[in-house]
């Protein structure tokens, strides 16, 4: 058990991954709309913007290499789940962008550096808006 404000192991893994991501993407010029927003369907890792393009980024992070890539773990039932969520949060902004996408990036922490596998158009929600 951690201590209040404390992140357990796998949550300080997780957000080093996250913040290593939004470093990147802050680096190509996107804008970090949002972290770790939260709904009753899911949460959105991160919300970025580039011009009139809203990204929603799910990570996922490792430390180990039980998985070819942790992309490969974002399934159909988390892609659901996370446009779902994407619906929420856009309705909630009252916003309608022009374009949207869905990427996700695998984060392979291996001591003090990293890998950073990242696929952009990597998911099309089962369902239309």
């Amino acid at each position: 058990m951690t201590s209040p404000g404390r992140l357990s192991g796998r949550a300080e893994t997780g957000a080093r991954g996250e913040q290593l991501v939004a470093t990147r993407l802050e680096r190509d010029g996107y804008s970090i709309v949002a972290r770790n927003w939260r709904c009753p369907v899911g949460e959105l890792d991160i919300i970025a913007s580039l011009g009139d393009l809203i990204v929603f980024v799910e990570v996922r992070t490792v430390t180990s290499d039980f998985l070819e890539s942790p992309v490969l773990s974002v399934n159909p039932s988390k892609q659901g789940r996370v446009g779902r969520a994407a619906d929420v949060w856009l309705r909630a902004q009252g916003a309608h962008p022009e374009r949207i996408r869905f990427d996700v990036a695998g984060v392979r922490l291996e001591g003090e550096s990293h890998h950073i596998d990242y696929v952009e158009n990597a998911f099309v929600p089962a369902f239309a808006w």
